[in-house]
């Protein structure tokens, strides 16, 4: 029913509709470790980032998009982490450094589908609202640690300045009964915190308003995390098209 009332809403809007694009670019750097993130955007969906270890452009686009080749984007972000540290020296130079807020995560576990014994499947585990944003996670599946098919994304920006990341893993049940768990350790929790899904679980440690956003964010691609401790300095651009 709710796709039917979609379909006709599409459909009645006028000719002269107009549509607001958000595209955000999002930079970041520490300190304290050698780290940064570039990072674009479309609606919160991530197009590419940077990965400065290998100095490659990351796409995060769906198979059935034209790739996007911009030239000379890894000397663009080299300057920009330059610019972003050249901010760090600056604001601690008038601002010292004051203790940084302190801010857990809020942890969520489900499958991608539907769980079929035998069929491939995501395994999310999202990490939403924490600061700051080094953040660590491992899995296990039948209380066993597993590192083969675990992918961690790339965090985002919420507009408190708190941050969101979500890691996958790729694996195919052998039972119904089979257990899936992310254990998360963050500076903001006294101890490290598990969340756990399996197939006879009422509560599947998520809420409806969460689940959409994030399965398409994972549906578009996964990433690679970024580690920052320390001081952390975020450059936010916004563009309206």
């Amino acid at each position: 029913m709710k796709l039917c009332v979609i379909l006709v809403l599409l459909t009645t809007l006028p000719a002269n509709t107009e549509f607001v694009y958000k595209f955000t670019a999002l930079s970041g750097c520490s300190d304290s470790v050698d780290e940064a993130i570039l990072l674009y955007s479309l609606h919160q969906d991530e197009i590419l980032f940077i990965d400065y270890t290998t100095k490659q452009q990351i796409y995060r686009l769906p198979p059935f998009a034209d790739p996007i080749d911009v030239a000379d984007l890894y000397d663009f972000a080299i300057a920009k982490r330059t610019e972003c540290l050249q901010n760090i020296q600056n604001v601690t130079a008038v601002a010292g450094r004051p203790p940084e807020p302190r801010v857990a995560p809020e942890i969520s576990v489900y499958p991608k589908h539907d769980v079929v014994p035998g069929e491939e499947n995501n395994f999310i585990c999202f990490m939403r609202n924490f600061y700051p944003p080094h953040i660590s996670v491992n899995w296990t599946r039948n209380g066993v640690s597993v590192t083969g098919g675990v992918y961690i994304s790339q965090f985002s920006l919420n507009r408190d300045g708190t941050f969101n990341l979500f890691s996958t893993l790729t694996s195919s049940p052998e039972t119904e009964a089979d257990v899936y768990s992310c254990t998360v350790e963050h500076e903001a929790l006294d101890s490290p915190q598990t969340r756990t899904w399996d197939d006879s679980a009422i509560n599947r440690h998520v809420t409806p308003s969460v689940t959409p956003t994030v399965v398409f964010a994972v549906g578009i691609a996964v990433g690679i995390l970024g580690l920052f401790t320390g001081m952390f300095f975020v450059i936010k651009s916004l563009f309206f098209c």
